[in-house]
Protein backbone atom coordinates (compact mmCIF):
# COMPACT_ATOMS: atom_id res chain seq x y z
CA UNK A 1 0.00 0.00 0.00
CA UNK A 2 1.02 3.59 -0.41
CA UNK A 3 -0.08 7.04 -1.47
CA UNK A 4 1.27 9.52 -3.99
CA UNK A 5 0.13 12.88 -5.29
CA UNK A 6 0.33 14.53 -8.68
CA UNK A 7 -0.48 18.05 -9.83
CA UNK A 8 -3.57 18.27 -12.03
CA UNK A 9 -4.18 21.63 -13.64
CA UNK A 10 -3.25 24.98 -12.19
CA UNK A 11 -4.81 24.65 -8.74
CA UNK A 12 -5.53 21.00 -7.99
CA UNK A 13 -3.62 17.92 -6.92
CA UNK A 14 -4.76 14.32 -7.18
CA UNK A 15 -3.83 11.93 -4.37
CA UNK A 16 -3.73 8.26 -5.34
CA UNK A 17 -4.03 5.51 -2.72
CA UNK A 18 -2.71 2.08 -3.77
CA UNK A 19 -3.49 -1.34 -2.31
CA UNK A 20 -3.28 -4.82 -3.90
CA UNK A 21 -3.66 -3.48 -7.42
CA UNK A 22 -6.57 -1.24 -6.48
CA UNK A 23 -6.56 2.53 -6.54
CA UNK A 24 -8.73 5.24 -5.13
CA UNK A 25 -8.34 8.93 -5.88
CA UNK A 26 -9.01 12.13 -4.00
CA UNK A 27 -8.60 15.63 -5.46
CA UNK A 28 -7.46 18.51 -3.27
CA UNK A 29 -6.78 22.14 -4.12
CA UNK A 30 -3.40 22.89 -2.56
CA UNK A 31 0.00 21.26 -2.34
CA UNK A 32 -0.11 21.42 1.44
CA UNK A 33 -3.41 19.50 1.50
CA UNK A 34 -1.99 16.87 -0.85
CA UNK A 35 1.07 16.30 1.37
CA UNK A 36 -1.05 16.21 4.52
CA UNK A 37 -3.39 13.64 2.98
CA UNK A 38 -0.49 11.39 1.92
CA UNK A 39 0.93 11.55 5.45
CA UNK A 40 -2.51 10.65 6.89
CA UNK A 41 -2.76 7.60 4.59
CA UNK A 42 0.68 6.41 5.72
CA UNK A 43 -0.33 6.75 9.37
CA UNK A 44 -3.51 4.78 8.73
CA UNK A 45 -1.49 2.04 7.02
CA UNK A 46 0.84 1.80 10.01
CA UNK A 47 -2.22 1.41 12.22
CA UNK A 48 -3.37 -1.55 10.10
CA UNK A 49 -6.21 0.23 8.29
CA UNK A 50 -6.93 -0.70 4.68
CA UNK A 51 -7.47 2.82 3.40
CA UNK A 52 -8.69 1.74 -0.04
CA UNK A 53 -11.45 -0.39 1.48
CA UNK A 54 -12.36 2.41 3.87
CA UNK A 55 -12.71 4.86 0.98
CA UNK A 56 -14.84 2.41 -1.01
CA UNK A 57 -17.14 1.77 1.95
CA UNK A 58 -17.52 5.48 2.55
CA UNK A 59 -18.59 6.01 -1.05
CA UNK A 60 -21.20 3.26 -0.93
CA UNK A 61 -22.48 4.16 2.54
CA UNK A 62 -26.14 5.16 2.63
CA UNK A 63 -27.08 7.18 5.69
CA UNK A 64 -30.12 5.88 7.55
CA UNK A 65 -33.43 7.43 6.46
CA UNK A 66 -35.27 9.42 9.07
CA UNK A 67 -39.01 9.95 8.83
CA UNK A 68 -41.10 12.79 10.27
CA UNK A 69 -43.75 12.13 12.87
CA UNK A 70 -47.34 11.68 11.77
CA UNK A 71 -48.40 14.87 13.57
CA UNK A 72 -45.77 16.82 11.61
CA UNK A 73 -46.19 15.28 8.18
CA UNK A 74 -49.95 14.79 7.78
CA UNK A 75 -51.02 18.45 8.36
CA UNK A 76 -48.37 19.60 5.87
CA UNK A 77 -49.64 17.14 3.26
CA UNK A 78 -53.25 18.22 3.83
CA UNK A 79 -52.25 21.87 3.38
CA UNK A 80 -50.49 20.97 0.14
CA UNK A 81 -53.59 19.20 -1.16
CA UNK A 82 -55.67 22.30 -0.48
CA UNK A 83 -53.05 24.57 -2.05
CA UNK A 84 -53.05 22.42 -5.19
CA UNK A 85 -56.85 22.57 -5.38
CA UNK A 86 -57.28 18.83 -4.87
CA UNK A 87 -59.47 19.46 -1.82
CA UNK A 88 -61.37 22.50 -0.59
CA UNK A 89 -59.92 24.68 2.15
CA UNK A 90 -62.93 23.86 4.32
CA UNK A 91 -62.30 20.14 3.81
CA UNK A 92 -58.64 20.60 4.73
CA UNK A 93 -59.64 22.40 7.93
CA UNK A 94 -62.06 19.61 8.80
CA UNK A 95 -59.37 16.95 8.20
CA UNK A 96 -56.87 18.79 10.40
CA UNK A 97 -59.38 19.28 13.19
CA UNK A 98 -60.52 15.66 13.29
CA UNK A 99 -57.02 14.21 13.12
CA UNK A 100 -55.88 16.57 15.87
CA UNK A 101 -58.79 15.48 18.05
CA UNK A 102 -58.70 11.73 17.45
CA UNK A 103 -55.53 10.52 15.72
CA UNK A 104 -52.51 12.35 17.14
CA UNK A 105 -53.45 12.06 20.86
CA UNK A 106 -54.30 8.35 20.59
CA UNK A 107 -52.31 6.44 23.22
CA UNK A 108 -50.40 3.38 22.02
CA UNK A 109 -49.81 0.32 24.24
CA UNK A 110 -46.19 1.37 24.86
CA UNK A 111 -47.25 4.76 26.18
CA UNK A 112 -46.36 6.80 23.11
CA UNK A 113 -48.84 8.96 21.21
CA UNK A 114 -49.72 7.98 17.67
CA UNK A 115 -48.97 11.49 16.45
CA UNK A 116 -45.38 11.23 17.73
CA UNK A 117 -44.73 8.02 15.80
CA UNK A 118 -42.57 8.22 12.64
CA UNK A 119 -44.80 7.70 9.61
CA UNK A 120 -42.98 4.51 8.60
CA UNK A 121 -43.97 2.91 11.92
CA UNK A 122 -47.70 3.59 11.66
CA UNK A 123 -49.58 0.29 11.35
CA UNK A 124 -53.07 -0.66 10.28
CA UNK A 125 -53.92 -1.96 13.74
CA UNK A 126 -53.09 1.43 15.28
CA UNK A 127 -55.42 3.25 12.92
CA UNK A 128 -58.06 0.61 13.53
CA UNK A 129 -57.84 1.28 17.26
CA UNK A 130 -58.53 4.96 16.58
CA UNK A 131 -61.59 4.04 14.51
CA UNK A 132 -62.86 1.79 17.30
CA UNK A 133 -62.43 4.59 19.83
CA UNK A 134 -64.49 6.93 17.63
CA UNK A 135 -67.25 4.33 17.36
CA UNK A 136 -67.26 3.61 21.08
CA UNK A 137 -67.69 7.33 21.70
CA UNK A 138 -70.89 7.19 19.65
CA UNK A 139 -69.60 9.51 16.93
CA UNK A 140 -70.82 9.42 13.36
CA UNK A 141 -69.37 7.99 10.16
CA UNK A 142 -68.59 11.56 9.11
CA UNK A 143 -65.97 11.71 11.88
CA UNK A 144 -64.51 8.38 10.76
CA UNK A 145 -64.38 9.51 7.13
CA UNK A 146 -62.71 12.74 8.21
CA UNK A 147 -59.96 10.62 9.74
CA UNK A 148 -59.71 7.78 7.25
CA UNK A 149 -59.70 9.83 4.02
CA UNK A 150 -56.63 12.01 4.69
CA UNK A 151 -54.69 9.09 6.18
CA UNK A 152 -55.43 6.90 3.19
CA UNK A 153 -54.48 9.63 0.73
CA UNK A 154 -51.30 10.57 2.58
CA UNK A 155 -49.92 7.04 2.82
CA UNK A 156 -50.82 6.35 -0.80
CA UNK A 157 -48.82 9.46 -1.70
CA UNK A 158 -45.81 8.09 0.20
CA UNK A 159 -46.10 4.78 -1.65
CA UNK A 160 -46.50 6.36 -5.10
CA UNK A 161 -43.48 8.61 -4.53
CA UNK A 162 -41.43 5.62 -3.28
CA UNK A 163 -40.92 7.05 0.17
CA UNK A 164 -42.51 3.94 1.69
CA UNK A 165 -42.80 0.48 0.13
CA UNK A 166 -46.36 -0.24 1.21
CA UNK A 167 -48.85 -1.64 1.92
CA UNK A 168 -51.02 1.37 2.77
CA UNK A 169 -51.98 1.02 6.48
CA UNK A 170 -55.13 3.09 5.94
CA UNK A 171 -56.27 1.40 2.73
CA UNK A 172 -58.59 -1.18 4.29
CA UNK A 173 -60.10 -0.37 7.68
CA UNK A 174 -63.49 -1.98 7.05
CA UNK A 175 -62.94 -4.61 9.72
CA UNK A 176 -62.59 -1.90 12.37
CA UNK A 177 -65.43 0.22 11.02
CA UNK A 178 -67.83 -2.72 11.05
CA UNK A 179 -71.27 -2.78 9.55
CA UNK A 180 -73.29 0.39 9.73
CA UNK A 181 -77.01 0.73 9.07
CA UNK A 182 -77.80 -0.34 5.53
CA UNK A 183 -79.84 1.82 3.21
CA UNK A 184 -81.31 -1.36 1.76
CA UNK A 185 -83.05 -2.11 5.02
CA UNK A 186 -84.83 1.23 4.97
CA UNK A 187 -83.09 2.36 8.16
CA UNK A 188 -82.54 6.10 8.22
CA UNK A 189 -78.89 7.10 7.96
CA UNK A 190 -79.46 10.85 8.09
CA UNK A 191 -80.36 13.15 10.94
CA UNK A 192 -83.09 15.71 10.45
CA UNK A 193 -85.68 17.64 12.46
CA UNK A 194 -89.19 16.27 12.65
CA UNK A 195 -92.22 18.52 12.21
CA UNK A 196 -92.54 18.52 16.00
CA UNK A 197 -88.90 19.43 16.63
CA UNK A 198 -88.34 22.13 14.03
CA UNK A 199 -90.86 24.63 15.49
CA UNK A 200 -89.14 24.31 18.88
CA UNK A 201 -85.84 25.08 17.20
CA UNK A 202 -87.16 28.17 15.42
CA UNK A 203 -88.99 29.53 18.48
CA UNK A 204 -85.87 29.06 20.61
CA UNK A 205 -83.76 30.83 17.99
CA UNK A 206 -86.16 33.76 17.92
CA UNK A 207 -86.00 34.14 21.70
CA UNK A 208 -82.34 33.39 22.32
CA UNK A 209 -80.49 34.18 19.09
CA UNK A 210 -82.78 36.36 16.94
CA UNK A 211 -79.86 37.39 14.75
CA UNK A 212 -79.60 33.78 13.54
CA UNK A 213 -83.28 32.91 13.12
CA UNK A 214 -83.51 33.77 9.40
CA UNK A 215 -80.13 32.11 8.85
CA UNK A 216 -81.41 28.82 10.27
CA UNK A 217 -84.56 29.12 8.17
CA UNK A 218 -82.42 29.19 5.00
CA UNK A 219 -81.32 25.70 5.98
CA UNK A 220 -84.72 24.36 7.02
CA UNK A 221 -86.75 25.98 4.22
CA UNK A 222 -84.23 26.27 1.38
CA UNK A 223 -81.65 23.55 2.05
CA UNK A 224 -78.66 25.90 1.94
CA UNK A 225 -75.41 24.64 3.39
CA UNK A 226 -73.94 26.72 6.23
CA UNK A 227 -71.32 28.35 4.01
CA UNK A 228 -73.89 29.10 1.30
CA UNK A 229 -76.10 30.96 3.77
CA UNK A 230 -73.11 32.81 5.24
CA UNK A 231 -72.06 33.92 1.75
CA UNK A 232 -75.51 35.07 0.63
CA UNK A 233 -75.67 38.61 -0.81
CA UNK A 234 -78.62 40.98 -0.83
CA UNK A 235 -78.54 40.84 -4.64
CA UNK A 236 -78.95 37.03 -4.51
CA UNK A 237 -82.56 37.37 -3.37
CA UNK A 238 -85.03 37.56 -6.25
CA UNK A 239 -88.01 39.06 -4.45
CA UNK A 240 -90.30 39.15 -7.48
CA UNK A 241 -89.90 35.46 -8.30
CA UNK A 242 -89.40 34.29 -4.71
CA UNK A 243 -86.09 32.50 -5.05
CA UNK A 244 -82.46 32.58 -3.91
CA UNK A 245 -79.41 32.52 -6.16
CA UNK A 246 -76.77 30.30 -4.53
CA UNK A 247 -73.49 31.18 -6.21
CA UNK A 248 -70.84 31.26 -3.48
CA UNK A 249 -69.87 29.67 -0.18
CA UNK A 250 -67.69 30.65 2.76
CA UNK A 251 -64.56 28.55 3.13
CA UNK A 252 -61.78 28.48 5.69
CA UNK A 253 -60.55 31.89 6.76
CA UNK A 254 -63.73 33.61 5.59
CA UNK A 255 -62.90 33.30 1.92
CA UNK A 256 -65.75 33.40 -0.57
CA UNK A 257 -65.51 30.60 -3.15
CA UNK A 258 -67.79 28.98 -5.73
CA UNK A 259 -70.30 26.56 -4.18
CA UNK A 260 -69.74 22.83 -3.96
CA UNK A 261 -69.43 21.17 -7.39
CA UNK A 262 -68.57 24.63 -8.77
CA UNK A 263 -72.13 25.22 -9.98
CA UNK A 264 -74.56 27.90 -8.93
CA UNK A 265 -78.27 27.20 -8.55
CA UNK A 266 -81.62 28.86 -7.92
CA UNK A 267 -83.63 27.72 -4.91
CA UNK A 268 -87.32 28.42 -4.49
CA UNK A 269 -88.08 30.25 -1.24
CA UNK A 270 -91.31 29.85 0.71
CA UNK A 271 -93.40 32.81 1.83
CA UNK A 272 -92.29 32.39 5.44
CA UNK A 273 -88.63 32.36 4.44
CA UNK A 274 -89.03 35.46 2.26
CA UNK A 275 -90.73 37.30 5.14
CA UNK A 276 -87.87 36.36 7.50
CA UNK A 277 -85.28 37.44 4.93
CA UNK A 278 -87.02 40.76 4.37
CA UNK A 279 -86.90 41.49 8.10
CA UNK A 280 -83.23 40.41 8.17
CA UNK A 281 -82.31 42.66 5.26
CA UNK A 282 -84.00 45.64 6.90
CA UNK A 283 -82.22 44.97 10.21
CA UNK A 284 -78.82 44.65 8.53
CA UNK A 285 -79.39 47.84 6.52
CA UNK A 286 -80.13 49.75 9.72
CA UNK A 287 -77.15 48.23 11.52
CA UNK A 288 -74.84 49.04 8.63
CA UNK A 289 -76.06 52.63 8.60
CA UNK A 290 -75.52 53.09 12.33
CA UNK A 291 -72.07 51.48 12.27
CA UNK A 292 -71.12 53.16 8.98
CA UNK A 293 -70.21 49.95 7.21
CA UNK A 294 -68.60 50.11 3.78
CA UNK A 295 -70.70 49.14 0.73
CA UNK A 296 -69.05 45.71 0.50
CA UNK A 297 -70.00 45.02 4.13
CA UNK A 298 -73.61 45.95 3.51
CA UNK A 299 -74.07 43.40 0.72
CA UNK A 300 -73.98 40.40 3.11
CA UNK A 301 -77.38 39.16 4.28
CA UNK A 302 -75.88 37.56 7.40
CA UNK A 303 -72.79 39.54 8.48
CA UNK A 304 -71.29 39.32 11.92
CA UNK A 305 -71.44 42.27 14.29
CA UNK A 306 -68.40 43.81 12.54
CA UNK A 307 -69.93 43.57 9.11
CA UNK A 308 -67.73 40.68 8.04
CA UNK A 309 -68.37 37.09 6.99
CA UNK A 310 -69.54 35.00 9.93
CA UNK A 311 -67.33 32.34 11.51
CA UNK A 312 -68.53 28.74 11.49
CA UNK A 313 -66.57 27.91 14.64
CA UNK A 314 -68.15 30.81 16.52
CA UNK A 315 -71.60 29.82 15.27
CA UNK A 316 -71.13 26.18 16.24
CA UNK A 317 -69.81 26.85 19.76
CA UNK A 318 -71.75 29.96 20.73
CA UNK A 319 -75.03 29.55 18.85
CA UNK A 320 -75.82 26.10 17.50
CA UNK A 321 -74.74 23.85 20.37
CA UNK A 322 -76.31 25.98 23.13
CA UNK A 323 -79.43 26.53 21.01
CA UNK A 324 -80.13 22.81 20.71
CA UNK A 325 -79.48 22.32 24.40
CA UNK A 326 -81.77 25.13 25.49
CA UNK A 327 -84.47 23.98 23.06
CA UNK A 328 -84.34 20.50 24.62
CA UNK A 329 -83.28 18.86 21.36
CA UNK A 330 -80.74 16.09 20.89
CA UNK A 331 -77.53 17.28 19.28
CA UNK A 332 -77.18 16.94 15.53
CA UNK A 333 -74.95 18.80 13.05
CA UNK A 334 -76.18 22.01 11.43
CA UNK A 335 -76.23 20.12 8.12
CA UNK A 336 -79.33 18.41 9.52
CA UNK A 337 -81.32 21.51 8.54
CA UNK A 338 -80.49 20.70 4.91
CA UNK A 339 -81.54 17.08 5.44
CA UNK A 340 -84.77 18.39 6.95
CA UNK A 341 -85.50 20.50 3.88
CA UNK A 342 -85.04 17.55 1.52
CA UNK A 343 -86.97 15.13 3.72
CA UNK A 344 -89.95 17.44 4.06
CA UNK A 345 -90.07 18.09 0.32
CA UNK A 346 -90.10 14.40 -0.50
CA UNK A 347 -92.67 13.63 2.20
CA UNK A 348 -95.01 16.21 0.66
CA UNK A 349 -94.68 14.61 -2.77
CA UNK A 350 -91.97 16.66 -4.50
CA UNK A 351 -90.30 15.02 -7.47
CA UNK A 352 -86.87 13.56 -6.69
CA UNK A 353 -85.21 15.26 -9.65
CA UNK A 354 -86.59 18.67 -8.65
CA UNK A 355 -85.26 18.10 -5.11
CA UNK A 356 -81.88 17.24 -6.65
CA UNK A 357 -81.74 20.63 -8.40
CA UNK A 358 -82.80 22.45 -5.24
CA UNK A 359 -80.03 20.78 -3.26
CA UNK A 360 -77.42 21.28 -5.96
CA UNK A 361 -76.46 17.61 -6.11
CA UNK A 362 -74.26 16.66 -9.04
CA UNK A 363 -76.45 13.67 -9.94
CA UNK A 364 -79.87 12.31 -9.09
CA UNK A 365 -78.25 9.10 -7.85
CA UNK A 366 -76.62 11.12 -5.08
CA UNK A 367 -80.02 12.42 -4.00
CA UNK A 368 -81.59 8.99 -4.27
CA UNK A 369 -78.81 7.34 -2.24
CA UNK A 370 -79.27 9.78 0.63
CA UNK A 371 -83.03 10.34 0.60
CA UNK A 372 -84.48 7.38 -1.28
CA UNK A 373 -85.67 5.81 1.98
CA UNK A 374 -87.81 8.82 2.95
CA UNK A 375 -91.51 8.23 3.61
CA UNK A 376 -91.71 4.54 2.59
CA UNK A 377 -95.39 4.40 3.59
CA UNK A 378 -96.24 7.08 1.03
CA UNK A 379 -94.35 5.23 -1.70
CA UNK A 380 -95.98 1.92 -0.83
CA UNK A 381 -99.44 3.50 -0.78
CA UNK A 382 -98.85 4.65 -4.35
CA UNK A 383 -98.96 1.01 -5.44
CA UNK A 384 -102.68 0.93 -4.70
CA UNK A 385 -103.13 3.78 -7.15
CA UNK A 386 -101.90 1.62 -10.01
CA UNK A 387 -105.22 -0.19 -10.17
CA UNK A 388 -107.07 2.87 -11.48
CA UNK A 389 -105.12 2.70 -14.74
CA UNK A 390 -106.80 -0.61 -15.47
CA UNK A 391 -110.00 0.27 -13.70
CA UNK A 392 -112.56 -0.83 -16.32
CA UNK A 393 -110.78 -4.08 -17.15
CA UNK A 394 -110.36 -5.02 -13.52
CA UNK A 395 -114.00 -4.23 -12.74
CA UNK A 396 -115.12 -6.44 -15.63
CA UNK A 397 -112.94 -9.28 -14.27
CA UNK A 398 -114.45 -8.95 -10.80
CA UNK A 399 -117.99 -9.04 -12.15
CA UNK A 400 -117.36 -12.09 -14.26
Amino acid sequence: MGATYQKRGTSSWRVAVHSNGQREYKTVHSLADAKALVQLVHKQELAGVNVVEAIQKARTFTPPVTYPSLAEALPAWIAGQAQAGDIRQSTAKMYRTRCAAWVYPHALPDGRRLGDLPVNEVAREMLGAVIRRVKEAGRSMAIIDGIRNPLRGYFQHLIETRVLPGPNPAADLKFFIGKGPSRRTGVSVIKYFTTAEAPRLVVAAQGLYPRWRAFILTGLLAGLRWGESAGLYMSDIDWSRGRLHVQRTVSEGGRLEPPKNGRDRWVKASSALLAALRAQVEAVALEGQLKRWAPDQRQLVFPNTRGRVASYTHFLEHVWQPLLSKAGLAYRPYHSTRHTFATWLLETGADLRWVQHQLGHASISQTADVYGHVAPDRHEAAVEGLDRHLGAALEHERRS
